[in-house]
């Protein structure tokens, strides 16, 4: 006697496949993201050390070329800042958008193996109620062979 057989099995290892997929693009979009932080994160040190240098340059006594030199490289790494921050918005908003599509893929995923659960205890029950009509057809056979 066959096993129980899904009849979307097919489109079902496609639905994996596909949220097996999106789980990789979703993981590579938070890796990106997470490099992005870093990067912002690096820049920001960037700027507070530099300010410290200038602190301690003008404590020390500092020559006035030497701190617009100091104060164009502040307003450069200021505007890197900006700029990555925008860099980080968009990374989290890719990100974001991975997620919704993996969890898409997973609600997809799932009804496939709701239905399929369905179908298997649906299977069960027709199983059992043959087996019950073979036993009951034996026992009137010998009952009436008796």
């Amino acid at each position: 006697m066959a096993g129980f057989k899904f009849r979307m099995q097919s489109f079902l290892g496609v639905k994996e496949k596909i949220e097996d997929q999106k789980k990789l693009e979703y993981g590579k979009a938070l890796k990106k993201l997470d490099d992005e932080k870093n990067l912002l994160k690096e820049l920001c040190d960037k700027k507070e050390n530099l300010i410290y240098s200038i602190r301690n340059s003008i404590h020390s006594g500092i020559r006035s070329e030497e701190l617009r030199r100091y104060n164009s490289f502040l307003d450069y790494i200021k505007r890197k800042i900006e700029d990555q921050k925008n860099v980080v918005k968009k990374a989290e908003e890719f990100a974001e958008n991975k997620r919704l599509e993996l969890v898409e893929a997973m609600k997809e995923r799932k009804m496939l193996d709701v239905i399929k659960e369905n179908d298997k205890i649906e299977y069960n029950k027709e199983q059992l109620l043959k087996e019950q009509k073979i036993v009951d057809e034996i026992v009137s056979y010998q009952y009436n062979n008796a």
